[in-house]
């Protein structure tokens, strides 16, 4: 069992990096994996809150009000030499537009625009499983911010993880430590009898922020891949620094 406690996620320095991230105002632990944690990525990504955007608002109330504050953000991170800029709730995607339209930087608020991407790379018979924090929240409005029409979201089954008696409490409501093991365990739980319910998910997106951690477990449980916010990410970040470099291999 590892136990993470409630706790500040910024560096005591500011970094300066490519990829920026906005936090939402919670204290909720950030284990690695988690995009709010440094170690999570090979790469620096500098970080900073959107003080007032906190976890319930975004999830349970579609993110009213929290636009300036996550303009305010990412001009700081833009400023700091941010040229692109996430957020560490993938509800966030409300804002997508009118981020990317304000901010002179890439925008990409939420791992549910890889939505569209991997609709078009998986067949078309196939379903796409969206792991979310709360799936009677998370509505076509969302799905159309993020790119995804109609037909779309028609391939989707959103598994939503709203009743987990303790993971739910500890990253939206603001309620106790995190203890990996279990709250692993109730996301693989969910995605089991997802894909037991609905034979033809072909692949996992996780919406929320704080799952990557769980993406391995879900990889080996269910033998599907799984892509979330540090994918998308570390896409984004090979677009300003690729893995091939001619200089070095000549």
């Amino acid at each position: 069992m590892t136990t993470y406690p409630r706790a500040n996620p910024l560096p005591d320095t500011p970094v300066t990096a490519g990829i920026g991230v906005i936090l939402s105002d919670t204290d909720a632990p950030r284990p690695p994996g988690d995009v709010g944690n440094p170690r999570t990525f090979p790469f620096p990504v500098s970080l900073t809150i959107a003080t007032g955007a906190d976890a319930v608002t975004l999830v349970e109330h579609e993110a009213t009000g929290t636009l300036p504050h996550y303009v305010h953000s990412g001009q700081e991170l833009t400023a700091r030499g941010a040229r692109a800029i996430s957020t560490s709730c993938g509800f966030t995607v409300l804002h997508q537009q009118a981020l990317a339209d304000e901010l002179d930087s890439i925008v990409a608020t939420s791992a549910l625009l890889q939505i569209p991407l991997l609709l078009r790379m998986l067949p078309a018979r196939a379903e796409l499983a969206v792991i979310t924090a709360n799936a009677t929240t998370l509505t076509p409005r969302h799905l159309a911010a993020a790119g995804v029409d109609e037909a779309g979201q028609g391939r989707l089954h959103l598994v939503g993880l709203e009743h987990t008696p303790h993971l739910y409490p500890v990253l939206v409501t603001g309620t106790g430590s995190l203890d990996t093991a279990v709250a692993t365990e109730e996301v693989v739980t969910a995605a089991t009898t997802a894909t037991a319910e609905h034979p033809g998910i072909a692949a996992f997106l996780l919406e929320c922020a704080n799952l990557p951690p769980y993406s391995p477990a879900l990889r080996a449980r269910t033998g599907l891949p799984v892509w979330d916010i540090t994918s998308m990410l570390t896409w984004l970040q090979h677009g300003f620094a690729g893995p091939y470099d001619p200089t070095l291999t000549g």
